[in-house]
């Protein structure tokens, strides 16, 4: 980022207005947080990605006030760099029990998926496993090292996590199965270019980018365009809370700092109850079977 150029910029009106000495320093600080928070270099990222950034960032749960807010500091950098603004969000009440879950159906056709090279399919498959295995976040599973992978006490297979959100650290358990993927995907088809991190390119660790493209990659391969590496996360704490996990466990394990953000997934599956228990029940018009008219998209709203 640009700091001095962008203190110039404001302090002397270069853009819409002038701005005062307590809000360049806000939005310095600021941006300088939302560099880190969403991994970008604000100098280089477009208009496009950032949108599909916070997208991402919204379905995982991040509050559209707070996305909003966001949303205005970047704009300055934008308007800055002469492009153009990223559109607010609109405001609702509980937009947090619609985000999208992958089905077990969806989840199953995604771990299908294939890529031609062996090198590249293995480490592919193997991070889409860990992803669901684990629902560790994107971020989180570029900076695993080999000697992350340990033992609990009682003998369960866990990752340390040393790179969580907040800089805070935990550990998660994983399966054997994916831990056997994982060590099968070393010996045989690791590209070898960094001697600790697990997920490598040609030129060292996969960065989060690249992970977070290849993981949409898969799901539009798989006839699963929505599917993003977040909605891992989701299936793996709704599959959690369906086999009768305790939420204090997921949110243990999913890293969250209060169990407020982990209950999300609780009035998720309420909601979802409600809209079976309509369709099971009313009969006003004669049953729910009948799928509408064609001009309703997938997502439910007019083309």
């Amino acid at each position: 980022m640009r700091e001095e150029e962008l203190k110039r910029w404001m302090r002397l009106g270069l853009g819409p207005k002038k701005y005062s000495n307590k809000t360049i320093k806000k939005t310095i600080t600021y941006l300088k947080f939302l560099e880190r928070r969403l991994s970008v270099d604000l100098d280089k990222v477009t208009l496009e990605e950032l949108a599909d950034i916070l997208a991402d960032v919204e379905d995982a749960g991040v509050a559209v006030k707070t996305i909003n807010n966001w949303i205005k500091y970047l704009n300055r950098y934008l308007l800055f760099r002469g492009i153009d603004k990223l559109k607010y969000r609109p405001q609702w009440e509980n937009p947090d029990v619609f985000f999208y879950v992958p089905t077990d159906k969806d989840r199953e056709k995604i771990l299908s998926v294939r890529w031609s090279r062996p090198e590249i399919h293995w480490r592919n498959h193997c991070i889409l496993l860990v992803l669901f295995d684990t629902g560790i976040r994107i971020d989180e599973l570029v900076h695993l090292n080999w000697q992350d992978i340990d033992r609990s006490p009682e003998g369960v297979p866990i990752i340390h996590i040393r790179h969580g959100k907040g800089a805070k650290q935990r550990v998660v358990p994983i399966h054997p199965k994916v831990l056997d993927e994982l060590y099968k995907y070393r010996k045989y088809y690791r590209i070898d270019s960094d001697p600790n991190a697990i997920f490598t390119t040609i030129n060292g660790r996969l960065d989060y980018n690249y992970a977070r493209n290849l993981v949409k990659e898969a799901g539009k391969k798989a006839g699963v365009p929505q599917f993003h590496a977040h909605a891992a996360r989701h299936w793996r704490a709704i599959s959690w809370l369906k086999q009768g996990i305790n939420l204090e466990t997921i949110r243990r394990f999913l890293g969250h700092a209060n169990i407020k953000s982990t209950a999300v997934y609780v009035r998720w599956m309420e909601m979802q109850d409600s809209f079976s228990e309509i369709v099971k029940k009313d009969k006003t018009f004669g049953g729910w079977a009948h799928k509408g008219p064609e001009y309703i998209n997938k997502k439910g709203g007019d083309e």
